[in-house]
């Protein structure tokens, strides 16, 4: 299924400029067409440092179906190297706003990952918001520290699903799904990192007003103090970021 995009460059990694609505709307129609494969990203700041030192993962990423931009550092990025939509699409608020689109039609949602019972849990408060959602499979499968990357066959035909929510972390859920896409009954998978932890109310989210002021990012590490690692990439994002905004605008004269 062909469909208009439109990504602005973010140090090598493409990112679809559009809005939330929009991206909703765009992952129903992968979900509709059960004739082809898709797949789907969230992108953050992390992602695109991976990228940039993973070639593999470059790959992936750039030949998903549409990479959205989660991160707050991604969407700032965008707006000063030229998009328009100043606006996060997030694992979660992807799951959530998804599961009340598709509530009233045929499409069937898969939700695969997490730890523990923690896809059930998500599943079961999605359906008890929306009791006419058709959930097709949930479960966290491959989810424990060195678990087997290929998807068994005997579980392809569990997982048949429109949209399949994968939650297996950042890198991670690409690779499994880069891996196992060939075997995948699906219409669309989406990656949604840490997505059904929050749902699920295993992980506390920010209040509302730290989401829309870009500071997400600061709570989970007040929560998580152990991401500082991962996290101590954003400043060099936002410097390669500015380095390369001033590198076009010089050639234009």
């Amino acid at each position: 299924m062909a469909l208009k995009r439109s990504r602005v460059d973010i140090l090598g990694v493409g990112v679809d400029d559009f809005s939330e609505e929009k991206a909703v709307l765009r992952m129903v129609k992968l979900g509709m067409d059960r004739k082809n494969f898709h797949y789907v990203v969230t992108v953050n700041a992390e992602f695109v440092m991976l990228a940039r030192r993973d070639p593999k993962f470059a790959r992936i990423l750039a030949n998903a179906d549409f990479a959205l931009a989660d991160g707050a550092g991604v969407v700032l990025a965008k707006l000063i190297l030229g998009g328009k939509i100043h606006q996060r699409v997030t694992g979660v608020d992807l799951v959530q706003k998804l599961c009340r689109a598709v509530k009233d039609y045929s499409i069937t949602v898969g939700f695969l990952g997490g730890f523990g019972d923690v896809a059930n849990v998500c599943a079961k408060r999605q359906k008890l918001l929306h009791p006419r959602l058709k959930v097709a499979y949930a479960g966290a499968d491959f989810a424990t520290i060195g678990c087997e990357m290929k998807l068994k066959p005997a579980k392809v035909a569990k997982m048949r699903a429109d949209i399949l929510f994968v939650a297996y972390g950042m890198g991670r859920q690409e690779f499994w799904i880069e891996k196992n896409k060939k075997l995948l009954n699906v219409g669309v998978a989406i990656g949604v990192g840490g997505a059904f932890d929050f749902i699920a109310g295993v992980k506390k989210r920010a209040p509302e007003f730290l989401r829309k002021a870009g500071m997400e990012w600061f709570f989970r590490l007040l929560m998580e103090p152990s991401r500082i690692k991962r996290m101590s990439v954003l400043p060099i994002f936002m410097t390669l970021v500015l380095a390369n905004f001033a590198k076009n605008l010089f050639k234009k004269f």
